[in-house]
């Protein structure tokens, strides 16, 4: 009788031991593994955004509206080929962030605060370079033919992506600004906000002129601007991430830094 009973009882487990794929021990060491599953959340991050981007940017061809004609028409082909060009190398990567996230073996603070954290701000740069590049080139593109148009489209989907992730970028700078500026060393402040602040114009020159080449050069010197940017903000966080762990592991055991002779 008693082990009628505890067959009955351990029923549920034997099935689910049974079960293809094992769910419950996924779930109970799901723990141990959330790099593994933060990477995979890129990874198919990544092939959505290729397909939302691709399926977005070909949707004018298929709209109620009638396509434009002549020279207008080739306009729109050439935004649209740059910039489904542009999304498999932006796809590539969100996927190579969630590669570096996934192999990581770092603690689960340390992995949210410095390696998740981290992985975002350069990613967020790399992002944004290759926006302000493909912006640049359609630019350089409408200068040569002297359609000015092109500069336009590339001004505003350049925009559109900066403003929506910016903020992630931007913050190691912004918080160090705050800080400096809260402990009074407003002139340090102001020169990180400064340069935080700093970005290239993107408005589209007079074609085929002086003016409009240069504009299209300042174009291609914004993407320099982003990387130089990207890494500052890269360092700043390393160093405070550095410096809030420093204090951290001497609060759980607090020491004089002096050294015995």
């Amino acid at each position: 009788m008693e082990n009628l009973i505890n067959e009955i009882i351990d029923a549920p487990k034997m099935v689910s031991d049974k079960i293809p794929g094992n769910i419950t021990s996924m779930v109970q060491g799901s723990d141990g593994n959330i790099s593994k599953w933060v990477g995979m959340f890129y990874r198919v991050a990544a092939t959505l955004f290729i397909l939302g981007a691709l399926y977005n940017l070909a949707s004018p061809l298929w709209a109620d509206g009638p396509l434009p004609t002549g020279m207008d028409l080739v306009i729109m082909f050439i935004v649209l080929l740059t910039w489904m060009y542009a999304a498999f190398p932006m796809s590539d990567v969100i996927r190579s962030a969630g590669d570096t996230l996934g192999s990581s073996d770092s603690g689960i603070v340390k992995f949210i605060f410095g390696d998740l954290v981290l992985a975002n701000i350069r990613m967020v740069g790399h992002l944004m370079a290759i926006v302000a590049f493909f912006s640049a080139c359609l630019m350089t593109l409408g200068w040569a033919l002297d359609e000015p148009i092109l500069g336009l489209f590339a001004m505003m989907d350049g925009g559109a992506v900066s403003e929506n992730i910016s903020w992630m970028f931007d913050l190691p700078m912004v918080a160090t600004a705050d800080f400096a500026n809260w402990v009074g060393f407003e002139g340090v402040a102001g020169v990180i906000q400064s340069w935080s602040d700093l970005q290239f114009t993107y408005e589209s020159g007079e074609g085929q002129s002086w003016a409009g080449l240069i504009q299209c050069c300042w174009a291609f010197a914004g993407v320099v601007l982003v990387l130089a940017q990207l890494y500052v903000s890269l360092a700043i966080y390393s160093f405070l991430f550095g410096l809030g762990s420093s204090f951290m592991n001497w609060f759980k055991n607090p020491y004089l830094p002096t050294k015995s002779v």
